[in-house]
């Protein structure tokens, strides 16, 4: 068979595959997210003569700045895998070879002004370019529903967007500027890993839904937004970008935390729309019909409080994985990545901080919090990250960010996303300084944890 005709087989076969897993829900969306069709069943038998007519069709390698010395290949322990898939701790593309996630948090989508930051001195190309020279393979890209929704263009959201770098988008909505964003992104090889920030683009709101009515200020049409209106808008970006071989992974909610548990064991917090797991699950189904080929990222939850984990530990918001050990994720565990968010001095005071032994005692937290589970399942960090010796924790920062590299190469988990790129992250800084010079030092302790393999 030709390649040509193979690559045709094989997208026919993955579209057709999204359409088969939908049926259950009887929702397929369609070029915009707020409306759904019926599912004709023709589609099971369409898919047969698919299958048929192309031998059972094959899979596309994303070649991107993925490959590394030094790197393995594997093929999936499910033969039915699509795509992009875990084991024993490591990530694969679609041919079996493995990637090294050597990421970077580039925010602004998720933001008041829907697009990246630093327009008004930077081309958004240039950034994607920069990122990429600075040995960097993998973005991860925040994103809200007002990224979907709003229409206003986004040199007109209050950011300058300095028409001379940026002529391509002045008149585009942030919907359009995401389109442009992630081709690009992709065409620069680079690996991206889109995350469902928030569901306002105003705060970090602690849940995926929202229902009181006193909040209903914070969503774009002022109403309530559901969970199935979460699975929604996290289905419709997994099939708008399909098309784009780096575009690897869905990082399904940032953060939940309050009221959140991770299941049942709390007898003060009962009502099970508060539990994490469960939505966790049926978000990731939505993805995975809609676009089989993307890994899945969860984070973990503040304390679930249920006797069995040490709901003592100090502990940022998505970092805590310890009822993952006794109440696992029901989602396919080729397709699934742990994803903990943690934070130093600069961010957060933890109390282990101010511990005389620190941060020599930082590793055992870490390890219950979640590098327990590694490698039985992969666990790639989504945020870490400071000022560096700039911030409110001066050198104590600098001792806390060496010192979970330190235990990162330790147990193996070079994979990871550094919080962020650009300098107007008010607790973190980024890789570049307020004169958007590359900070150098920060650099070099990513190098370090990169390894060999970069």
């Amino acid at each position: 068979m030709s390649p040509i005709i193979s690559d045709l087989c094989r997208r026919t076969y993955e579209t057709f595959a999204a359409l088969l897993l939908m049926a259950a829900a009887r929702r397929v969306p369609t070029l915009h997210p707020g409306t759904t069709r019926p599912l004709p069943a023709i589609v099971g038998g369409v898919l047969l003569c698919v299958l048929t007519a192309c031998g059972g069709g094959g899979s596309a390698n994303g070649s991107g700045g993925g490959s590394n010395a030094g790197s393995t290949t594997a093929a999936p322990a499910d033969a039915t895998t699509a795509g992009y898939f875990v084991q024993a701790g490591r990530v694969y593309d679609p041919g079996g070879q493995e990637i090294q996630i050597r990421g970077i948090n580039h925010h602004g989508f998720n933001s008041l002004i829907l697009q990246p930051q630093h327009l008004w001195d930077m081309g958004w190309k240039e950034q994607i370019a920069q990122i990429k020279s600075l040995g960097f393979n993998a973005i991860r890209l925040p994103f809200v529903p007002d990224t979907l929704y709003n229409t206003t263009p986004v040199d007109r959201l209050g950011s300058y967007v300095n028409p001379a770098l940026n002529a391509d988008l002045i008149g585009k909505t942030p919907l359009q500027v995401l389109d442009l964003w992630m081709a690009e992104a992709d065409r620069q090889g680079m690996y991206v890993l889109l995350e469902f920030h928030s569901v306002t683009m105003q705060l970090q709101y602690p849940t995926w839904f929202l229902s009181n009515p006193a909040d209903f200020n914070l969503v774009y049409n002022k109403q309530a937004y559901t969970r199935e209106n979460w699975a929604r808008d996290l289905a419709f970006v997994a099939q708008r970008y399909a098309n784009l071989i780096h575009f690897f992974g869905i990082d399904l909610y940032n953060e939940p935390h309050d009221a959140v548990r991770w299941s049942t064991g709390d007898s003060n917090a009962t009502n099970p729309i508060y539990f994490w797991k469960a939505a966790a699950e049926f978000a990731s189904a939505a993805v995975l019909a809609a676009n089989p080929r993307l890994l899945i990222f969860v984070q973990g939850v503040n304390g679930n409080y249920d006797g069995i984990e040490n709901s003592n530990l100090p502990m940022n918001w998505g970092e805590n994985f310890q009822p993952q050990a006794y109440q696992p994720l029901n989602i396919p565990a080729d397709k699934l990545v742990l994803t903990p968010h943690t934070y130093g001095p600069d961010v957060f005071a933890k109390s282990s901080f101010s511990a005389p032994n620190f941060p020599a005692n930082l590793a055992a937290h870490w390890d219950v919090l979640f590098g327990q589970h590694h490698p039985a399942y992969t666990v790639v960090v989504g945020e870490w990250g400071g000022k560096y010796g700039q911030g409110t924790g001066g050198q104590q920062d600098v001792a806390w960010q060496n010192a979970f590299a330190d235990y990162l190469i330790s147990k193996g988990m070079r994979n990871s996303f550094y919080w962020c790129y650009t300098p107007n992250s008010g607790d973190t800084g980024g890789i570049l300084d307020d004169s958007l010079n590359v900070r150098q030092d920060k650099m070099a302790l990513l190098q370090r944890l990169w390894g060999a393999g970069q």
